[in-house]
């Protein structure tokens, strides 16, 4: 019997076997949360009991898990907001220990209450209507299927599923994608005689072909298709129980709590996720706060963790810094917050901070339109997969090791996000994300943006590089960094990049990268999280400031080369279109040290080339301002901007994690120069008017944020 859930994997297979063509549709986020919210977990805490407390200090919401009578009476009789989490239950999404049983092996492994298995469907099904029944038509803010939910365990490297109904899928799945086990052959280099005979196979059947040397021979397509089906699977769960919520209580978005950063495992392909449910509380881990404010425009929720860092100032850094990225709310983890009846000091001196963020300047923001500058970066989650493969090399057979806490800090692909992510803002810009379907719904050639960011897209289909050639071919420009498209959408080398010509490259990858020992840029078996003992860029040149990766990459025909060294060509220009062949990875190292110049220098030079300048600069206390970035949100009758201290937040799963780089220790000189006039600037925290004009002076306390409203 083909399932409903089989046939959503039906739909999220595109013709490139990327997409997903099954998008659920938003629901808009209920009256009660019409605002930012702070919404308490209810761990070694009561709202009910505790409410005194609660209002002392300016929050007015809460958690439920599952359902609790006497909370929702009482959520009911104040209105407060809430979430219902884990209203799945727990087991079937995140599986808690029993992923134990499947944790640190090397190969295919059985997942306990498979995701194929239409009996885990119906459990959690039955558990959704139970809790949903009891909360709806209350104060409910949206429904959590459940917490850290992933096909095994968080984001660590788990080849999970090979039951039998999950096996029987994949070979539909790769059916769909191929059409003809001929297809199938010639990707694989494989002798098939059917779909029928295909199975699954691990990192481990293929890690071996690693090597410095190899990169233009590898052929991950098996492993890469295994892993985007489960990617696949993952989605089409989650988009039944978001249209099986919304059938119980269509007023309420549906989504899960605790998501992880982008990555090969878990299921954490954030194309495939964004169009499966309706709101989402991520980690901002690999820059997953950006991507997902791009893929949903705001018309989905989306909130942080919140754990008091216990430093007072850091928590309204904190606070301050999400509300002005887009997010609706944070879930507040409350250990240590209320104790013998009393609220903990560092707590208590965050309670102003607590009701501004919650007030009306955050309608200013939540529901409006991001303005982002004429800068698109391209999310290719085949590429994130192939990354992963080259930065677990170094493990050798003790991949299966590679915890998913060591992943989110020293991902090649997330780290190289965050690092352009972090060189825009600190140069005035801000880009935004765009994924296969808005490249090949013909996005670029309609949205005005002038330069497309290749960034570590390492893998290209045939259809994408013909509409990025388009976009160039309308005088678009297009830049990358490193390994553009020397890997089709499955994996596989192709015998050259599939932009070559674009860009006038040519490739030698039995050359290597970096020093040519290595296979990754931070070698996960020298430390655990980014340093310069892990930085294995040892033996290669430098142009701005920054690694030359490809050893053996050079220019062709008409391109020009700008830095040109024994270990391989740099800044290649070929019209407008240059080719970096430099990663970004170091500019985290370098930016908490006010170091990093060279490079953030050479890419704003560059965009301002191509006809990308800053819409406002700012100068702090006399001087260019270093670390202030500067967010703008469209809304109906005037343009709101925020100003606030942009330091580096590594995010964890269990605590505040950290934020490189300084806050400062009193109040900021600001002058903000404006490339247009505007009209009626208002400070709306201050109150107070600074007119029209295109210069204007401000003071900002840099623990918080500014917040303007304009007419333009």
């Amino acid at each position: 019997m083909i399932t409903r859930r089989l046939l959503c994997v039906a739909a999220l297979v595109a013709a490139s076997g990327v997409g997903a063509a099954d998008d659920v549709p938003g629901v808009a986020p209920p009256k009660s949360w019409d605002h930012f919210v702070i919404l308490p977990w209810q761990f070694k805490t009561d709202a009910s009991r505790d409410k005194a407390l609660y209002e002392s200090i300016n929050l007015h919401g809460l958690h439920i898990d599952r359902q609790n009578a006497a909370l929702q009476a009482f959520a009911r009789e104040t209105n407060w907001p809430y979430y219902v989490d884990h209203g799945a239950g727990k087991g079937y999404l995140h599986l808690g220990a029993a992923a134990a049983g499947i944790s640190r092996k090397n190969s295919i492994l059985v997942r306990p209450n498979s995701l194929a298995d239409p009996r885990t469907m119906e459990a959690m099904k039955k558990l959704l209507r139970t809790n949903i029944e009891a909360a709806k038509g209350s104060s409910v803010v949206g429904y959590s299927f459940d917490d850290e939910i992933s096909t095994g365990s968080f984001c660590s490297p788990i080849e999970t599923d090979g039951s039998p109904a999950s096996v029987a899928d994949y070979r539909k799945f790769l059916a769909q994608r191929y059409s003809t086990i001929g297809a199938l052959n010639s990707e694989y280099g494989s002798s098939f005689t059917s779909f029928e005979e295909v199975s699954p196979q691990s990192y481990e059947a293929f890690r071996t072909q690693l090597a410095p040397s190899t990169l233009g021979k590898l052929n991950l397509s098996p492993w890469c298709d295994w892993r985007s089906f489960m990617d696949t699977q993952m989605a089409s769960t989650l988009a039944e129980l978001t249209r099986f919520s919304n059938s119980l209580d269509p007023a309420t978005p549906a989504g899960f709590v605790g998501g992880q950063g982008p990555n090969a495992f878990g299921g954490y392909d954030y194309h495939k996720l964004a169009e499966s449910v309706q709101w989402m509380e991520a980690y901002d881990i690999g820059g997953s706060n950006e991507i997902l404010r791009s893929f949903w425009s705001q018309k989905r929720p989306h909130v942080q963790t919140y754990f008091s860092s216990k430093n007072p100032r850091q928590d309204s850094w904190f606070l301050w810094y999400y509300l002005c990225h887009g997010n609706r709310g944070v879930i507040a983890w409350p250990d240590g917050w209320f104790t013998n009846g009393k609220v903990a000091d560092y707590i208590q001196a965050c309670a102003e901070t607590y009701k501004e963020v919650q007030g009306p300047v955050s309608k200013k923001i939540i529901d409006g339109d991001f303005v982002h500058d004429p800068v698109a970066i391209y999310y290719s989650h085949p590429s994130i997969q192939v990354t992963w493969a080259m930065d677990a090399a170094t493990h050798r057979g003790t991949w299966p090791n590679r915890s998913s806490s060591m992943d989110n800090s020293i991902s090649t692909s997330n780290l190289t996000r965050v690092a352009w992510l972090k060189t825009l803002e600190d140069i005035g810009i801000q880009a935004t994300f765009i994924h296969q379907d808005h490249l090949l719904g013909g996005a670029l050639l309609q949205g005005g943006t002038k330069v497309l960011l290749l960034s570590r897209v390492l893998c290209l289909s045939d259809a994408e590089a013909a509409a990025i050639r388009a976009f160039a071919a309308k005088g678009g420009a297009v830049l990358a960094d490193t390994l553009c498209g020397v890997f089709d959408e499955h994996g596989k080398a192709r015998e050259k990049g599939a932009l070559d010509d674009l860009f006038g490259v040519t490739h030698d990858l039995a050359r290597g990268i970096l020093g040519g020992a290595t296979l990754t840029e931070v070698d996960g078996e020298r430390g655990g999280s980014l340093s310069d003992k892990n930085w294995a860029v040892e033996g290669a040149s430098t142009a701005w400031d920054m690694p030359v990766f490809e050893r053996g990459l050079s220019a062709a025909g008409t391109a020009k080369a700008e830095h040109e060294a024994a270990t391989g060509a740099a800044l290649v220009r070929h019209g407008k279109n240059v080719y970096l062949n430099l990663s970004p990875v170091g500019y985290l190292l370098k930016r908490p040290k006010q170091e990093g110049r060279p490079w953030s220098a050479g890419v704003a030079s560059l965009l301002q080339e191509l006809g990308v300048t800053p819409r406002l600069l700012i100068s702090e206390n006399g001087q260019p301002a270093a670390q202030i970035e500067a967010i703008t949100w469209k809304n109906p009758d005037r343009l709101t901007l925020c100003i606030l201290r942009n330091l580096d937040r590594k995010a964890t799963i269990d605590s505040f994690g950290s934020a490189e780089g300084k806050l400062g220790d009193g109040k900021l000189r600001l002058k903000l120069s404006f490339a247009q006039p505007v009209n009626d600037l208002k400070n709306e925290r201050s109150g107070k008017s600074l007119g029209d004009g295109r210069e204007f002076e401000d003071e900002l306390t840099p623990w918080e944020a500014n917040v303007y409203t304009y007419r333009p």
